[in-house]
């Protein structure tokens, strides 16, 4: 009989292919390696990519060109549209979304960060490795009276609040393949969206009863 013997709680559906409907947004300071990352775990989940770097690039010209001419305020302005288009339009449909080392300066853009629907993936890197890919003259924000890397660092340290803000989880990248830090991210995300559809499934606690008395 039913009573004797309850049918057993649904489970969650399997997903083919793992946080496949996921919307994510790489960040992370410069050289961590952000596009390159977005480039192979776009096609590892079959979702479309938007590097807003290179979105900036396409329209707009060579941004370290767009600094010398135009002015930093500038180019955060032509920065915050290309990113307030692109995470809007994340929320129409899964994808991923490179963001530029900066672009977590703006306000507006760590608001629209923090809906529950985005997954915020911070790829972290140290100045060992970062020494290896600096290239200043392509990178404004690193000339000065420093060398590259003590600028690097000197960013790092200033950002670091605002990328921990708005931050889902972090990924270290330090002396590893991009194609090991796609991994990485994938399980993670693969594990969030389990938890979320097993707690979908869960029964909700019973209410106690009212005491007569």
């Amino acid at each position: 009989m039913t009573g004797d013997n309850p049918l057993p709680k649904p489970v969650p559906p399997v997903e083919p292919v793992p946080a496949a409907h996921s919307r994510i947004v790489l960040t992370g300071p410069p050289a961590a390696g952000k596009s390159t990352i977005g480039r192979l775990l776009a096609d590892r989940l079959g979702l479309p990519l938007i590097d807003t770097d290179a979105a900036i690039v396409e329209k707009h010209g060579v941004i370290a060109e767009i600094f010398v001419e135009r002015g930093e305020d500038h180019f955060r302005r032509i920065e915050r549209e290309v990113v307030r288009r692109a995470l809007r339009r994340l929320l129409d449909r899964p994808g991923i979304v490179s963001l530029g080392g900066g672009a977590i300066l703006n306000p507006g853009t760590r608001a629209q960060l923090k809906h529950p629907a985005i997954r915020v993936v911070h790829i972290d890197i140290d100045a060992e490795t970062v020494a290896t890919r600096l290239n200043s003259p392509h990178r404004p924000l690193l000339r000065g009276a420093g060398s590259p890397v003590e600028n690097w660092k000197a960013l790092v340290k200033e950002r670091e609040p605002l990328y921990e803000q708005v931050a889902t989880f972090r990924v270290h990248a330090s002396n590893s393949p991009p194609s090991t830090i796609v991994n990485r991210i994938v399980d993670v995300l693969t594990k969030l969206q389990r938890a979320e559809e097993y707690a979908k499934y869960q029964t909700p606690p019973q209410q106690r009863p009212t005491d007569p008395r």
